[in-house]
């Protein structure tokens, strides 16, 4: 592959190898990339009439690489156009990786924001904040000023080496950026970085420390408004296991609050774990035309078995099917848009699986299994525990982490719970009552995929 990396090579090499890829388990009505290895969602945006997604990106491998920008748009969020590389680690302030950040339209342009990666001579770490733009919303020219934010314009608690994953917004006609970064103090951090015009960038304030439990470091963050009541995304690693809740060492919170303008500082009141599932991480979100709230998160998580790479596939990961957030009497819920959900197949709970969903009342117990007798994934609710669960431990292709818990078996609690099941080639995504609470996780089935319900 050579040292040097660019957006040209990168898509001549897409073009000349995706045809190697072994499709057996690729999702159908889940995103995944031409070729080689994802991670998380980026530049979610709504432009011109249609959804556009960036993504983290290493297509010459199905592992973590340095990281570039791929690219897809959609018009109803479950049919992507797979689009030319957007960003790749060509400049001296990103040479090492273009790592996360997002989008925003101004002036019918579409801008990018996304941290450069440095890996330095002596072996430390730079990570600093870079713009990119595009007229047409496919070629994108970075700025001649990059970089506009690093880590000089911190604060002393806080460690520049870990600063990263900028997301956009606007609000009375001010440009802000929440960027993640790592306290002194072993705790995440969100900053706040301001803007008249997204070329010049200042540091704002600490937009929200966190507590040691809550992690060391909060990846990805996303705030946002959802019905005048601030929102607050982000993916913690190492939030500290509680119950049911955060049994990812790597998991994705959704905090809510208030903003006190006036001193740039978000005011927690509420936290929550999104997913309860096995593979959920970095969210971000877009506010489409009709003032819809979608999010789209990563279905996978960091130190997880890659199966697709052990086998030699060509690919790995996909990304969850977007969710639609919205308040249902005070309590913040996921749905599938129904204009996507009429776009998939109804599934019987008995027999063979294809792509689809079905849905039914499990008050009184549930248990299904997917796969054969020898291998399968087992899903249901539990009565007596009142949780709603997700069992990998009878996988032949065991999927393991980090973690020093087993993270066989996942699960939500749940009264009487209302659940949605959506069935793709390697996923199952779980919405109880409503979308109060999901669970989403991957499986690689050898055999067969019959599903069998008690």
């Amino acid at each position: 592959m050579g040292d040097v990396l660019s957006v040209t090579k990168a898509n001549e090499y897409i073009a000349e190898h995706q045809a190697e890829v072994n499709p057996l388990y690729k999702p159908e009505a889940h995103f995944t990339a031409p070729i080689g290895w994802i991670n998380d969602p980026n530049g979610l945006v709504y432009f011109r009439e249609e959804y556009h997604l960036f993504y983290q990106y290493y297509p010459y491998g199905t592992q973590w690489g340095p990281m570039h920008w791929g690219h897809a748009k959609s018009k109803d969020l479950l049919h992507w156009e797979h689009l030319p590389v957007a960003l790749a680690p060509d400049q001296s302030y990103d040479k090492d990786g273009c790592f996360s950040g997002s989008a925003i339209v101004k002036d019918d342009v579409l801008w990018l924001m996304y941290t450069g990666h440095i890996v330095n001579a002596d072996g430390s770490i730079s990570q600093v904040q870079n713009m990119a733009f595009s007229k047409d919303g496919i070629q994108f020219e970075k700025l001649d000023s990059n970089p506009v934010a690093t880590g000089e314009m911190l604060p002393e608690e806080l460690i520049a080496s870990d600063f990263r994953d900028p997301k956009l917004f606007e609000k009375n006609g001010h440009y802000y950026a929440v960027v993640a970064a790592k306290h002194r103090e072993d705790v995440g951090t969100i900053v706040l970085l301001e803007s008249p015009d997204l070329v010049n960038w200042n540091f704002a304030s600490i937009f929200l420390k966190g507590e040691p439990h809550q992690g060391f470091m909060w990846e990805c963050p996303d705030y946002f408004e959802l019905d005048e009541v601030s929102c607050l995304a982000m993916s913690p690693m190492r939030y500290e296991k509680t119950g049911l809740d955060y049994a990812n060492i790597n998991s994705s919170v959704i905090m809510t609050g208030r903003v006190d303008w006036d001193k740039k500082v978000f005011e927690l009141e509420t936290v929550k774990e999104i997913d309860h599932g096995h593979d959920f991480y970095a969210p971000q979100s877009l506010e489409n035309a009709a003032g819809e709230r979608i999010m789209i998160a990563w279905m996978q998580t960091w130190g997880r078995t890659n199966i697709t790479d052990q086998l030699d596939h060509k690919w790995a990961c996909a990304m969850t099917l977007p969710r639609k957030l919205k308040w249902d009497n005070g309590v913040l819920v996921q749905e599938l848009p129904a204009s996507l959900l009429e776009q998939l197949p109804v599934l019987s709970e008995q027999g063979a699986v294809e792509v689809g969903y079905f849905q039914g009342d499990w008050s009184g117990g549930k248990v299904f299994r997917l796969g054969s007798e020898a291998d399968y994934i087992e899903f249901g609710y539990d009565a007596e525990r009142q949780e709603v669960y997700i069992d990998r431990s009878s996988l032949k292709q065991a999927i393991q982490g980090e973690e020093a818990w087993s993270t066989e078996r996942r699960a939500v609690q749940a009264e009487n719970p209302h659940v949605l099941v959506v069935l793709d080639t390697n996923s199952i995504e779980l919405f109880v009552n409503g979308g109060q609470d999901s669970l989403t996780s991957t499986y690689f089935l050898s055999g067969q995929r019959q599903l069998v319900t008690y």
